[in-house]
């Protein structure tokens, strides 16, 4: 048995570019981990709370930033025009985020009404714009690290951010900053954002700002801002308007309950799919340029991915409650129990996100648009409707996950099929 599963992982160089990041992103994401126990003896609910909005705030607006340019790095085959492709996505994620700071400067007192802001936290809006642009702009370094087959340096990035993030937080709780959750964040993407430039710059990236070279590579793949973009903008709303239904249903205690039980799941599984999903990009736009066969490659990252989830799955579905009071303190027990729930959706999704991809891969992102629309398009029904009680707006969030993410598989793998009959 032993020999069948390590001839499996050898034979597939997918999979064996893919470990580099993934085992970097495991031991990048073990540090907040470690760290959460001692943070939240230091931060109350609220104040995880408000951060939770504050950094959902930012990942709603990157999703947009630069127009999802970004997605297309991997694509070229001329690291030219790749180079256009960075230079053109930071150039738009500047633009966008000084859009961003007008509209809250415009809108301010409206923006603190209604998310319940109180004075200490009105500044966090200003800082909305900077947030927006490092983060943006560091996907684009990631991506040209993963075009140039750089996992090593990308896996990295990840570590590092990850522990100034959380020594920037445990210091400021330390010293008893109620905006150290925050600062802590803040630190972490100025860390990415100079990281990631870095090491793509001694990759080979050299971009000018020169809009003679760049407009036309940005009308070149027109499709992914028309296409992508906005669909991704609602997908991206989908994912994280949870966190806004709870905070205005149930209140800032229950969103902190919410965001932590989220912050577990996502941590160990989430961001492992994100990292294949790069690799696995790269590596079936590579297989597509050259008319080769892709559908191994996506039955076997479907079974990898579904045997990396489930002893995660089956552990926190049995232990989730007590090991939450016991790890984090015994007021954290909720969102145990709330993870108990959120495991059959959150599992789903980590097989079937990184798949998503292939859309990209074969440009058809048009089909990715149409389900995210509808995905969108349900989560407003929650909106509508979020229960009673927390555990019950959760228990409707995941029945929502495991009926969207089954559907979003299947018409993957439809298009996959496609482009195999149409290769030979």
């Amino acid at each position: 048995m032993y020999q069948r599963i390590r001839q499996y992982f050898s034979n597939s160089g997918l999979l064996r570019n893919s470990a580099t990041l993934i085992i970097g992103t495991v031991f990048a994401q073990l540090i907040p981990i470690l760290f959460q126990p001692l943070l939240r003896r230091m931060f109350t609910a609220e104040e995880f709370g408000t951060a939770a909005l504050y950094v959902t705030a930012v990942g709603m607006l990157v999703a947009i930033a630069n127009l999802k340019y970004e997605s297309a790095i991997v694509l070229p085959e001329d690291d030219r025009e790749a180079n256009h492709l960075v230079a053109g996505g930071v150039l738009i994620t500047a633009v966008i985020a000084l859009i961003v700071w007008l509209l809250v400067f415009l809108n301010e007192p409206w923006i603190v009404q209604r998310f319940s802001l109180n004075d200490d936290e009105t500044w966090y809006l200003h800082l909305l714009p900077f947030s927006i642009f490092l983060v943006s702009s560091f996907q684009c370094f990631n991506l040209y690290l993963i075009r140039k087959k750089a996992f090593k340096d990308a896996a990295k990035n990840k570590v590092y951010r990850r522990t100034t993030e959380a020594a920037a937080q445990s210091t400021s709780g330390y010293v008893g900053s109620s905006t150290g959750l925050l600062f802590g964040n803040l630190v972490g993407d100025i860390i990415n954002f100079f990281g990631g430039f870095w090491q793509a710059k001694r990759m080979g990236l050299n971009f000018a700002f020169r809009l003679q070279n760049i407009i036309p590579t940005l009308k070149k793949y027109w499709r992914f801002p028309i296409y992508h973009a906005f669909p991704s903008l609602l997908n991206t709303i989908s994912l994280t308007l949870p966190v806004f239904i709870v905070n205005a249903a149930f209140g800032k205690a229950q969103t902190g309950q919410f965001d932590l039980s989220r912050m577990v799941l996502s941590l160990p599984m989430a961001l492992i799919s994100i990292s294949l999903s790069q690799v696995y990009l790269q590596h079936q736009a590579e297989r597509i340029r050259k008319q080769q066969a892709i559908v191994p490659d996506f039955k076997k990252v479907s079974l990898t991915l579904l045997l990396l989830s489930m002893p995660l799955a089956v552990f926190l579905l049995l232990f989730a409650s007590p090991l939450f009071a016991f790890v984090f303190g015994p007021e954290w027990r909720l969102a145990g129990q709330l993870t108990g729930v959120l495991i059959f959706g959150q599992t789903l999704k980590f097989v079937v996100s990184p798949l998503s991809s292939t859309l990209v891969a074969l440009q058809e992102v048009r089909f990715s648009a149409v389900w995210q629309i509808l995905y969108f398009a349900a989560m407003l029904w929650l909106y509508v409707n979020p229960g009673t009680s927390i555990q019950d707006f959760v228990w409707r969030y995941c029945l929502v996950d495991l009926i969207a993410y089954s559907c979003y598989y299947g018409l993957i793998y439809n298009r996959v099929k496609h482009y195999e009959k149409s290769r030979v």
